[in-house]
């Protein structure tokens, strides 16, 4: 080899050894992860749930010494930096702005529901910060000139309801002729509610008696129940976020009105709500969808669904006790799964680099949560879960009920029982 050569070579190794001493100093001592919760409000049910599943999540990322980032070619610890948004959205924008802004924080997540979400995508597009969209499912924030969003948690909502739309033809071969529908009138129940109603009016078979929505706020559903008992529908569906379907739960126990046919958005995702608060034997017999609390969907990343029940009851209890578990629990840690994968195969911290790393993952990761699918615009396309029906348990009459799911046809495992006995 020649002197020429020899130089030439010791200078490649000589900036290679620069260039990854360089990555090694420039590797952050931590990955800043920005999210809200509501810890008190309207949506606190809903959003503690997905708070303290994403909190669980790094705690275990961090007892293993961090994450693997591949930009830096080693692990790092996560920091979560978390502001309580009280169901607010005005609050929850400005907060959003902080974590940007002051905080500079690598990722940032939404707090839960759409409601909040709504508050968060201008403030992130403005900066050009991806959102890490956790459960906000509202089809109304995503367009195709907005790469800075991606849905992580579920479908959204205008596909969420996918297995019940394809229920509807069969409502009539059951003997049901007329149907009601109440909802919320947020994003995300009044979607659902949509999608149920083009479906059941493509039905010559099926006539709608009642149809009506509602504020978020709504609890006492006292006359709004007796309202949908007077026109006599042989199917209910109603739509709510969890203290809202608490409050139209207790409304039927109290009046001791019962529907043939009655589904609800949390019956079989929040159970365990439920029956803390004692409205569970108003759902037997009713249907839902049953989301990853409920259904135990094949994973090749992470926990599977009974693993991380356990997981997360007693780290909860040790850690913010009073939590329930549920498809809200379900989905902060799902949250974390997704960004965990992302950051080990983005190149850079680059706001577009990762989202292009998160879109690597759409049709390869399953986790309990199920197949994880984005649509071009950054919407959720997988994820849907199969409809269910709430029955007792023969094997043990003092257990909790348990789940027939009927649809869609390939996952069903028995047939729906019309009437409610």
């Amino acid at each position: 080899m020649g002197l020429g050569v020899r130089l030439r070579v010791a200078a490649c190794v000589a900036a290679l050894f620069v260039a990854t001493a360089a990555v090694g100093a420039d590797a952050p001592s931590e990955i800043k992860i920005g999210t809200l919760y509501s810890g008190s409000g309207q949506l606190s049910g809903t959003s503690m749930p997905v708070h303290v599943g994403l909190e669980y999540w790094a705690d275990g990322v961090n007892k293993a010494g961090g994450l693997y980032v591949k930009a830096f070619d080693k692990k790092i610890p996560v920091r979560l930096i978390s502001y309580d948004d009280q169901s607010t959205p005005a609050l929850a924008a400005n907060l959003t702005n902080q974590l940007i802004t002051r905080d500079k924080v690598d990722i940032l997540t939404t707090d839960s529901t759409s409601i909040m979400t709504a508050s968060a995508v201008p403030v992130a597009r403005d900066h050009k910060m991806l959102l890490w969209d956790l459960t906000g499912s509202s089809p109304k924030f995503f367009s195709p000139d907005n790469p800075y969003i991606v849905l992580l948690g579920l479908a959204a909502t205008d596909r969420y309801a996918k297995s019940v739309v394809g229920f509807v033809p069969n409502m009539a071969k059951l003997g049901i002729k007329t149907v009601a529908l109440l909802y919320i009138t947020a994003d995300y129940t009044a979607i659902q509610a949509e999608q149920i109603r083009k479906a059941i009016q493509a039905e010559s078979g099926l006539k709608i008696v009642f149809d009506r929505g509602i504020p978020t706020n709504t609890t006492d559903y006292t006359v709004l129940v007796n309202d949908v008992a007077a026109a006599k529908p042989d199917a209910f569906f109603e739509f709510g976020y969890p203290a809202n379907e608490l409050g139209f739960l207790r409304a039927l126990q109290d009046n001791g009105v019962k529907f043939n046919f009655l589904y609800t958005v949390y019956g079989m995702s929040e159970q365990p709500l439920m029956a803390t608060n004692g409205v569970v034997d108003q759902l037997l017999y009713s249907y839902s969808l049953a989301g990853p609390a409920a259904y135990q969907f094949k994973v090749n990343y992470g926990l599977d669904l009974p693993h991380y029940r356990h997981a997360f009851l007693e780290w909860a209890e040790a850690h913010n006790p009073g939590v329930e578990f549920g498809f809200n629990a379900v989905a902060g840690y799902h949250a974390g799964l997704v960004i965990e994968k992302a950051l080990a195969a983005a190149e850079s911290l680059d706001q577009l680099e990762l989202r292009r790393a998160v879109f690597s993952l759409s049709g390869n990761l399953e986790t309990l949560v199920g197949k994880f699918e984005l649509a071009p615009d950054g919407s959720q396309s997988g994820l849907i879960a199969p409809m269910g029906q709430v029955v007792p348990d023969k094997s043990d009459a003092k257990a909790p009920p348990v789940f027939n799911i009927v649809a869609p046809p390939e996952l069903a495992t028995a047939k729906p029982i019309y009437p409610a006995p």
